[in-house]
């Protein structure tokens, strides 16, 4: 039987199901819902299974890796207008890759999922989202999957995600260093500003200078060890100031 014949019969049972769910709440019903369709159509009959199979070529070095969390983690999609829960996820930074692993398969076997057909995840309590629009006054904000932050109604944070690689030659054997090159825009009021340092975000918004400067000074500690998490807590902290409706 086709996918789509299956897909069309789990979906009359589907129905019937979804007439018998109203006593759970609606988060948490959805969720189920979807599960449960997809454990009756069969994970390796989804849509998101046929893409190619995943290949790592790069052999790394010092323990380092080119992907965003260098294993599988349970997480959530958005594929083709459906919403898949708990799949296995995996997200490679350096081709600008998702990962799934199909059920029932071994994690050493993963499959690309098509890019253009995924509308946003989430791994690890991080919501990433695939935009595929340019911005003429901001070219290198390209199609990709960015790392979302809303911070405020009309201002979204993003991280691009991306690592450089570096071939190293040991004793006659190639080998390969990534090392994480991400970047970072403010999205204020559908005007995308780069992050490229200190300077260049107070010269984008030079009504928060102080805010901005007293925020490096407190948390240069946090900079030097998890500058992610430094960006997107000042993004944070300076849209408390911003003249827009807090979120």
């Amino acid at each position: 039987m086709k996918n789509y014949q299956k897909k069309s019969i789990s979906l009359t049972l589907f129905g019937l199901f979804l007439n018998i769910s109203i006593i759970y709440s609606q988060t948490n019903n959805d969720i189920s819902i979807y599960n449960w369709f997809d454990k009756i159509v069969g994970k390796e009959n989804l849509d998101i299974i046929n893409g190619i199979p995943h290949t790592n070529p790069y052999r790394a070095i010092n323990n380092n890796h080119l992907y965003y969390i260098n294993q599988y983690e349970l997480g959530n999609l958005t594929y083709e207008g459906l919403n898949y829960y708990n799949v296995k996820l995996k997200y490679d930074i350096y081709r600008d890759v998702l990962v799934i692993s199909p059920l029932n398969e071994s994690e050493n076997f993963g499959v690309n999922i098509t890019t253009y057909k995924v509308k946003s995840f989430s791994i690890k309590d991080k919501n990433f989202v695939n935009i595929d629009k340019k911005d003429s006054l901001v070219p290198q904000f390209a199609t990709g999957y960015y790392e979302e932050n809303k911070i405020a109604t009309n201002a979204i944070f993003y991280i691009k995600h991306r690592k450089n690689q570096q071939k190293v030659i040991n004793e006659g054997m190639l080998s390969y260093l990534f090392k994480e090159n991400n970047l970072y825009y403010l999205n204020l009021k559908n005007k995308i500003y780069p992050i490229k340092n200190k300077n260049n975000l107070i010269k984008s918004l030079p009504d928060q200078k102080k805010q901005i400067n007293e925020f490096y000074l407190m948390n240069r500690e946090l900079r030097k060890s998890d500058e992610n998490q430094f960006m997107r807590n000042l993004m944070k902290y300076i849209s408390n100031s911003l003249s827009i409706e807090p979120k």
